[in-house]
């Protein structure tokens, strides 16, 4: 008899396990359901530009899923957007808490920390980036060298990103912005500049109007006038939404003093306006 009763409170004690467990999963369940409801309820606020709301929802995710890195990243990049740097900082090292090494992280952070001119933040992250091949790598250094206008550090970084074509994973047009502040810095500046901007324009000209504007930017600034007006006259040819490149035709012709060329350029434009 006590075998029995022995038997029956251990399978109740199963059996109430078994039930704890279901209602611990079940409200897991709806917990991530929730969690799912509102990033995607964020997500659709923001594609309808309520960035306030999307936000509202993201952080009602985030409550259910404070480690959720992703949500952390978005979070943040939310308040960059909203032009609130401080909480977006804060969100980014939130993530790197949670996962030191975080590429995508540390990313979105140091670009952060370099518009607001933060170099010596940024240092204390750069080492953080595991692979010292990478761009992301590579891109830090070059811009804490900018900004503490070290030459021979600049020249050294634009050297290894140059001669590695990692920088074409992924478009980033601040970095090609960067280029053209230190255009005229040295001959080695120009060179290597010249070499990613050769490739990057290769890559995206064809999908990417800003790279064409951007490079030849970076061939005014050095002078190359003529290659700067093929790949101008290039674009124009091709494409109906060309203004801007006129413009930069504009400031070509005006710098090398070619006043044929303004004139011609001047009634082109007056017959497409």
């Amino acid at each position: 008899m006590n075998n029995l009763g022995e038997l029956k409170m251990a399978m109740n004690k199963k059996i109430a396990i078994v039930i704890g467990l279901g209602i611990l999963i079940s409200g897991c369940l709806n917990a991530n359901k929730e969690k799912n409801y509102n990033f995607i309820k964020g997500l659709n606020e923001y594609q309808k530009n309520d960035k306030v709301s999307a936000l509202e929802n993201y952080k009602k995710a985030y409550e259910l899923d404070k480690n959720n890195v992703v949500l952390l990243n978005e979070i943040a990049y939310l308040y960059v957007d909203l032009g609130n740097y401080e909480e977006a900082e804060n969100y980014y090292k939130k993530a790197l808490e949670i996962k030191p090494n975080d590429e995508n992280s540390l990313k979105n952070l140091l670009q952060l920390l370099y518009l607001q001119n933060k170099r010596i933040e940024m240092k204390k992250y750069i080492p953080m980036i595991i692979d010292r091949n990478s761009f992301v790598y590579n891109l830090n250094n070059f811009r804490v060298a900018i900004l503490e206008n070290e030459k021979s550090e600049i020249e050294k970084y634009l050297l290894k990103i140059s001669s590695n074509d990692r920088f074409l994973e992924e478009y980033n047009e601040s970095f090609y912005k960067d280029l053209l502040d230190v255009a005229n810095l040295s001959g080695n500046t120009i060179k290597y500049s010249n070499t990613i901007f050769e490739k990057a324009y290769k890559k995206y000209s064809n999908k990417n109007k800003d790279i064409v504007r951007i490079y030849a930017n970076f061939l005014i600034e050095i002078k190359e006038y003529r290659k700067a007006e093929d790949i101008l006259m290039k674009y124009i040819v091709n494409n109906e939404d060309n203004l801007d490149e006129y413009a930069l035709l504009k400031t070509l012709y005006t710098k090398e003093n070619n006043r044929q060329k303004l004139e011609n350029l001047k009634k082109i434009l007056r017959n497409k306006i």
